[in-house]
């Protein structure tokens, strides 16, 4: 950079500092706007503590636990699977008196059939369970394998309490979606939904396994069963600290970040086009300055103003110890990404509107709209894959809102959900990708639709070999830019 280019960008570091210098009381309302969250958050602080719970101990179950609506069981149903062969109703009948229940046993000839049964028979509602067994006999009198692979089949919502969950035994999942920051279900000794012991699985389980045994090997039953007794108890739990202030905040901890930037953000989409409209931009390039130099001089202006929020936020942050298990030169790092991703968001809207009143409104339902789909992801968070989660962090609002859920689950000291791979690196990287994707759509927008006064290049011009990226502009008398 020579002397003479590096005079101009100071020139306009000068020009754009004075200006925001003239608005000084718009400058004290956006920087007051964005601290009055954490200041709310300071405040919680004080009057929010954390207290330990815990340790949990938890009383062993008998795993022949019945279900509580078995009052009736000559009503209730035990089906097989497939019905053609003798031994599946010898195994089942075995596992009725294990039980010791006096239960009904029915076959169907297939799980096609059985579903059909379930779907649009009235008393279907009585079966207790459906044992499919998965092997290919060929014929009635088949003995049973040695290696017997079989399923239970259960009904899809809990019968032993009155709000079952609707997503039933949630067997697709490994963990849960939002992993607690103690013990699951700490009020249940039985460990709670969705319920193996209270709905009868472990208890139709054992007995079946026992029948197996059995027909395998009559003697076993004296040396295994006899005078035994299974029980499953749930592990102890250590006390920890629970930190009530994530509790209350800790859902709208994201939307707070999204207000706290919010004026910044707009105040930036305002500050270019009120050049555009008022001119000031075509007369600076009019007088010789570069337009990448113009860019760049907006850039270090409103990064500058950035760092000196994210700066102030971090020391109240500190101050109160808001974030207790995190590093605040971490934070200070992701906002700073999220600051340089947000300003050229600011910076691709811009082009395309020629009025300050204008990109106001529809700046602020942009920057807004942006953060819509997150509560999408937090309700069907599990369900989401890594990929489609990265591709939402395209929006700087949504990656800025995912490091935040992240930061609040460390804070509560949340297992980590071993299926969840999004990690911090993914975010930081897509807000400096989603930084240089968006500077490269508003290089592009700029030449192509320059707006009112420049002049539009086409729309393949980065294809030509003498093309010239620097927007052409006509020589027409330009009044003086008015007072900011």
């Amino acid at each position: 950079m020579d002397l003479l280019t590096f005079n101009q960008f100071a020139v306009l570091l000068w020009k754009n500092f004075t200006l925001k210098r003239r608005q000084f009381f718009n400058l004290m309302l956006e920087i007051l706007a964005a601290l009055v969250f954490p200041l709310m958050l300071l405040l919680f602080r004080s009057v929010v503590t954390i207290t330990a719970i815990g340790p949990y101990n938890f009383t062993s179950q008998p795993i022949s636990t019945l279900p509580s609506f078995l009052k009736n069981a000559e009503e209730w149903k035990l089906v097989y699977v497939p019905s053609n062969v003798d031994v599946l109703k010898d195994i089942t009948e075995n596992v009725k008196r294990n039980l010791n229940i006096s239960i009904q046993v029915q076959g169907f000839s297939s799980e096609t059939e059985f579903e059909k049964h379930i779907k649009h028979d009235f008393d279907s509602e009585k079966v207790l369970a459906a044992i499919v067994f998965d092997y290919d006999f060929k014929n009635s009198s088949d003995p049973l394998p040695l290696q017997v692979k079989y399923r239970l089949r259960f009904s899809g919502i809990e019968r032993t309490v009155l709000w079952p969950d609707r997503q039933g035994w949630k067997t697709s999942l490994l963990f849960p979606n939002f992993p607690s920051g103690g013990p699951r279900n700490p009020s249940y000794q039985d460990g709670g939904s969705p319920g193996y012991i209270r709905e009868g699985f472990l208890a139709v389980q054992h007995a079946l396994d026992k029948a197996i045994m059995l027909y395998h090997d009559s003697s076993a039953k004296e040396t295994l069963f006899d005078g035994i007794s299974i029980f499953v108890q749930r592990y102890p739990y250590p006390a920890h600290p629970q930190d009530r202030l994530f509790l209350l905040t800790g859902d709208f901890l994201p939307l707070m970040f999204i207000l706290m930037f919010a004026p910044t953000v707009l105040s930036i989409m305002r500050f270019i086009v009120w050049e555009k409209e008022s001119r000031l931009k075509e007369y600076q390039l009019t007088i010789g300055l570069k337009n990448w130099m113009i860019w760049t001089a907006y850039l270090f202006t409103f990064l500058l103003f950035y760092i000196f929020i994210i700066c102030s936020i971090c020391v109240l942050f500190f101050a109160k110890a808001i974030f207790l298990y995190s590093d605040y030169s971490f934070i200070f790092v992701f906002l700073v990404c999220y600051a340089i991703a947000s300003t050229f968001f600011c910076f691709l809207v811009s082009t395309f509107f020629n009025r300050a009143s204008l990109v106001a409104s529809a700046g602020s339902f942009l920057y807004f709209a942006s953060f819509f789909p997150f509560n999408t992801i937090t309700e069907n968070y599990g369900q989401i894959t890594l990929t489609r989660k990265v591709a939402a962090c395209l929006s700087p609002n949504i990656a800025l809102a995912l490091g935040i859920k992240l930061l609040v689950k460390l804070e509560l000291k949340r297992k980590t959900n071993l299926e969840d791979k999004l990690i911090f690196k993914y975010m930081l990287g897509m807000l400096l990708f989603d930084a240089f994707f968006y500077g490269l759509v508003t290089w592009y927008v700029e030449n192509v639709f320059p707006g009112q006064y420049g002049m539009p290049q086409p729309w393949y011009f980065f294809l030509m070999v003498s093309s010239n990226t620097t927007t052409s502009h006509p020589i027409s008398p330009i009044p003086s830019p008015s007072n900011h």
